[in-house]
């Protein structure tokens, strides 16, 4: 048991800074800026990108259990090939959260400059 909360941790560790860029970004955008436009897109991709970020977590921690939990005879490569396949996924979320994000950027610096 000791080995399985070892390695919850290092998972943490690993997926903590992403983690938390993604919450100091939300929050940012959230409480600190004005309604704009785009700021709806930025805040819309920030979240994808946290939740693509949970997301991971919450599937590296069910890797982990199940390898700690696997019977002696039973195969887990079907079960790592769809955790592979949810990877990619996730990774198309997170990419479509980035454009997101930076489209409401250019959103936001195109009405400043219209107005200035």
């Amino acid at each position: 048991m000791d080995g399985f909360v070892a390695q919850l941790l290092t998972l943490l560790g690993f997926q903590l800074p992403e983690l938390l860029a993604c919450v100091a970004g939300l929050a940012m955008l959230w409480m600190w800026t004005p309604a704009a436009p785009g700021r709806a897109l930025a805040i819309g991709g920030m979240a994808a990108i946290l939740g693509a970020a949970l997301l991971r977590l919450v599937m590296s921690v069910t890797q982990v259990w199940m390898i700690h939990h696997a019977e002696g005879g039973y195969s887990m490569s079907g079960g790592f090939a769809l955790f592979s396949a949810v990877g990619m996924l996730l990774g198309v979320l997170s990419s479509a959260g980035l454009v997101m994000l930076a489209w409401g950027a250019c959103k936001a610096m195109l009405g400043a400059a219209v107005r200035a």
